[in-house]
């Protein structure tokens, strides 16, 4: 992903330190949670605050994971802690037990190499365990209305990424010619869609936005999204208009759309749902309802869409 990251730093591993680069505040007079024709699940089960021991004792093999970067002090403590972390799949034994008894949990195997490769990068098991809530949540797939909404690639993909974006953040910009990069390499199994999510502090983006759905009318959103992102430091209302003509669209119609606000219901629709995803910046990915972040499978949108088919 081509924006700030937070890597797995040497000393201390503070995900929750770590956020897109271009960051969201509250609108002035908004509600955190809006209304709209939005279904988002955002909470995910707690997962049991006891572990049962294993009977025999600590287990201290993790089928699956690559420990072969890990020290022997290090698979100490990571065998230490997978023997005292939950299942990621909320059963009421250890993530050392679901490696053995539960291959069907995909999420304890994701999970256990995160903290392989945590370790690995110099974390405490304090620091770790401090950020499991954050990982295991991440894993947990969320409901999003993609309805209507400009997709890129094969709308029969059995893996779908989401992004949430801001058409004045230079990160969203970068990002976006990654993303389909990362969907074109899996030919038909991975479809973009895109979402709105325009922040305060960008005071063209929103209109921006309108402007883009008023050429998804026209069938051009992909055209209007690539124009806007090249220019995204000059959106006056001319500009837009420049753009739209430049384009190909039909301006009579565009000019009446605009000027109707006709996206603007979609645009704060998809703001609602991002705020009650808590997406606290811009860009938010997500790839099968799975909230991406730099510390599993990679780090990469790649990474992310294979561990998705392998689901």
């Amino acid at each position: 992903m081509t924006r700030s990251k937070c890597s797995l730093a040497p000393l201390l591993l503070i995900l929750s330190a770590c956020s897109p680069a271009c960051t969201s505040v509250p609108e002035a007079g908004t509600p955190e949670n809006k209304g709209g024709p939005v279904a988002a699940d955002t909470k995910a089960e707690a997962p049991p605050s006891e572990v049962t021991p294993p009977p025999g004792g600590e287990i201290t093999e993790a089928k699956g994971v690559d420990l072969s970067r890990l020290s022997e002090p290090q698979k100490t403590s990571f065998f230490q802690l997978i023997n005292s972390e939950p299942s990621a799949c909320g059963k009421p034994h250890s993530l050392a037990v679901s490696l053995r008894d539960d291959a069907a949990c995909r999420d304890s195997l994701s999970v256990s190499q995160f903290i392989a490769d945590a370790l690995a990068s110099g974390a405490s098991a304090s620091d770790i365990k401090a950020n499991m809530e954050f990982v295991v949540g991440a894993l947990q797939p969320r409901k999003i209305d993609i309805e209507g909404r400009p997709v890129y690639g094969n709308e029969r993909a059995p893996v779908t990424v989401v992004v949430f974006a801001d058409f004045e953040c230079p990160h969203c910009r970068a990002e976006a010619p990654v993303l389909r990069q990362a969907i074109d390499q899996f030919r038909g199994r991975a479809k973009l869609v895109f979402k709105h999510f325009p922040l305060s502090a960008h005071p063209r983006a929103k209109v921006a936005a309108i402007a883009t759905v008023a050429a998804q009318s026209q069938g051009k959103f992909w055209e209007m999204h690539d124009i806007v992102f090249e220019n995204q430091t000059a959106l006056s209302d001319a500009d837009i208009r420049k753009y739209a003509q430049k384009i190909g669209l039909d301006m009579k119609q565009f000019d009446a759309d605009f000027a109707a606000l006709k996206g603007k219901d979609l645009v704060e629709a998809d703001r609602a749902e991002g705020e009650k995803l808590e997406i606290s910046g811009t860009p938010a990915v997500f790839v099968n309802g799975r909230s991406f972040n730099e510390y599993m499978f990679g780090g990469t949108v790649v990474g992310w869409i294979d561990d998705a088919l392998r689901r």
